[in-house]
């Protein structure tokens, strides 16, 4: 028969095994569970961040072509006088391209913006192009392209003309290499009719490069980046891949995805990349390409194979101390375990306020507070993970994730007809000049100046930065009345950035009216072309000119 003693030992020895066992099984479940939450989370940002940042460069893009292509629409009397008047079309031109001008220093990313007048009823050098001068950082006219030289099929020089045209609507063109101006560029063009005759094309160039430089400043994790693709799955940019090759040929999950089998947002697909496992997630932009951001798996589960294999160590070291403990003290022994066998049990369930009761100095208390402490960090990972969804980094206000949270809030609340919502859209002026003169330091200084007024005026619970240099302001229940005095306040301010700049803000608001908005979407729509007006009349009051627009 086995002695006391032994069985003690034994019985002490089966006490601390189990649990333990059960402690590392469950929390090892439990760790990898959550960061590979985390790990979504994280990359769902980061990609959702970085599209709404490449969205905002190409919806600027289109939104100042739109203007500038209504603009010579609505102020040309005829396609017929363009073609038998000399002097009506080189007043029409030059007005168009003063417009053509401010717009283009007012667009993010663009490097060219060229109105071409149709070549059936005008000269096949008709129009205007104005190219960015990187070495003077201004525009410059150069002579535009004679359209007699090219075939219709000649993508490289004309295609900008054609395809919009045969299309017969607004085109984002793939990215490409144009021969003419040297560059590679994608392209956003619209073609412009006037009485149901077609007058030309409005069209402007993005430096594909501008976008490849927002690519490659992505990370996630450690050695995690992210490359484009189209939507016929081929890669046009990425640092490890070659360009052209399908995605399909990186294996995995992504061996499922071509031309008729698109990628979905927010899933997370697995590949293998020189002999590591890999996750990517890809999401649409909204000029018909893929932004895929990528992590390695190794780096996903590092924390949580280094907390286990440490939590190993510290089990194993309580179990070699627990040998040398006699029945004087079985009961010290058991009911710590029995509390850590609870709270592991609380942190598989997903409760992280656990209450532990044991303090002594020996083994089983060191387990003690390394549960504590564990649970102590997963809760501060949560907490930072939530901090770090819903509040902007620089400025300290909500950002674009607690935005559309609270936009589809609204949603609800306007099918139920409980809510009138105001919106409010605030832009910084002149940063794309600020940042390219004094660096991105001191632009980052104007955002977080103009976040402060807006504070001041709005409040900071009511205040979201959507992009680099937007704000929204979402209110409600507030009357035109009360809305404009805000915006009189606001317009009314004088802020002055730690560098002892004057800070220039558009503002424009909106409110839902059931009569003619379908949604939410209307009312941002509104806002948004009302602060955009406002800006383009600053600009001109700032350059001494005058405008309609």
């Amino acid at each position: 028969m086995k002695s006391i003693q032994t069985k003690i030992l034994c019985l002490i020895l089966i006490g601390i095994i189990v649990p333990s066992v059960f402690v590392l099984g469950i929390s090892g479940v439990s760790f990898r569970k959550a960061l590979n939450e985390e790990c979504v989370s994280i990359m769902t940002l980061t990609a959702g961040q970085n599209t709404e940042e490449l969205n905002t460069v190409f919806e600027r893009v289109e939104q100042s072509v739109e203007i500038l292509a209504e603009f010579a629409r609505d102020n040309v009397d005829s396609v017929k006088r363009l073609a038998e008047d000399e002097d009506y079309l080189l007043a029409y031109t030059r007005e168009t391209k003063a417009l053509g001008e401010t717009i283009v220093n007012e667009t993010q990313g663009a490097v060219a913006v060229y109105v071409r007048f149709n070549c059936e009823y005008t000269l096949p050098k008709s129009g205007f192009l104005m190219l960015y001068n990187k070495e003077s950082g201004e525009f410059d006219s150069l002579e535009p392209t004679d359209l007699s030289l090219y075939d219709k099929d000649d993508i490289e020089h004309v295609g900008w003309y054609y395809i919009p045209i045969e299309e017969g609507k607004s085109v984002w063109m793939e990215p490409y290499y144009n021969k003419n101006l040297d560059i590679y560029m994608i392209s956003y063009v619209i073609p412009v009719y006037k009485d149901g005759d077609l007058l030309g094309v409005v069209g402007m160039d993005i430096d594909f490069e501008y976008i490849i430089k927002e690519v490659d400043s992505i990370r996630t994790y450690e050695t995690g980046n992210a490359f484009i693709t189209n939507d016929a799955c081929e890669i046009l940019y990425s640092r490890h891949h070659e360009s052209g090759v399908q995605v399909s040929s990186l294996g995995g999950d992504l061996e499922e995805l071509n031309a008729s089998s698109l990628p979905k947002d927010k899933k997370l697909y697995s590949y293998r990349y020189r002999d590591a496992d890999c996750q990517v997630m890809f999401q649409k932009l909204s000029n018909g390409m893929y932004l895929a951001v990528t992590a390695p798996v190794e780096e996903v589960f590092r924390n949580a194979d280094d907390l286990l294999g440490r939590m190993v160590t510290i089990v194993g070291l309580s179990i070699i101390g627990m040998l040398c403990i006699t029945l004087v003290v079985t009961r010290n022994i058991v009911r710590p375990l029995r509390e850590l066998n609870t709270a592991a049990k609380e942190i598989a369930e997903g409760n992280l306020d656990i209450v532990l009761e044991c303090k002594t100095k020996d083994e089983i208390g060191t387990l003690t507070e390394s549960v504590k402490s564990t649970a102590k960090q997963l809760q501060a990972r949560i907490d930072y993970i939530n901090n770090l969804a819903y509040y902007d980094k620089l400025t300290g206000v909500k950002n674009n994730t607690a935005y559309l949270s609270e936009v589809y809030r609204i949603r609800e609340f306007l099918e139920n007809g409980t809510a009138v919502p105001a919106v409010f859209v605030i832009d910084v002026n002149n940063l794309k000049i600020a940042n390219d003169t004094y660096g991105h330091e001191y632009g980052n200084e104007l955002i977080i100046t103009a976040a402060k007024q807006i504070i001041r005026c709005f409040g900071g619970e009511n205040v979201y930065r959507i992009g680099g240099d937007e704000f929204v302001v979402l209110l409600q229940d507030k009357s035109y009345e009360e809305c404009m005095e805000l915006q009189r306040m606001f317009e009314q301010m004088e802020s002055i950035s730690s560098k002892g700049s004057m800070v220039s803000a558009a503002i424009g608001f909106a409110i839902y009216n059931p009569e003619q908005d379908s949604g939410y979407e209307d009312v941002f729509r509104n806002a948004d072309a009302r602060m955009y007006e406002k800006k383009i009349r600053m600009k001109y009051m700032e350059s001494g000119k005058e405008t309609d627009v």
